[in-house]
């Protein structure tokens, strides 16, 4: 009984750890592809001379907005 148990919270916590690794690197790549949209939009399409640092934190706060608004669905 108790080793049945042990097991049930070992794989529980395999598979949480599992799906922690997935979602951190899927945010990683949703990040920068928003990255990617925001560098071609303002420095490619519309030939703005923006620093770095604003294209990163545009592409941060939009990354976290749209998790943050997919969490309802």
């Amino acid at each position: 009984m108790v080793f049945k148990f042990a097991t049930v919270m070992v794989g529980g916590l395999f598979a949480l750890v599992a799906s922690a690794v997935i979602l951190v690197l899927l945010g990683l790549v949703f990040f920068a592809v928003n990255l990617w949209i925001i560098k071609f939009a303002a420095v490619d399409l519309m030939k703005l001379n923006v620093a770095g640092d604003w294209i990163v934190l545009s592409a941060a706060i939009l990354s976290a907005a749209s998790m943050v608004g997919s969490r309802g669905r």
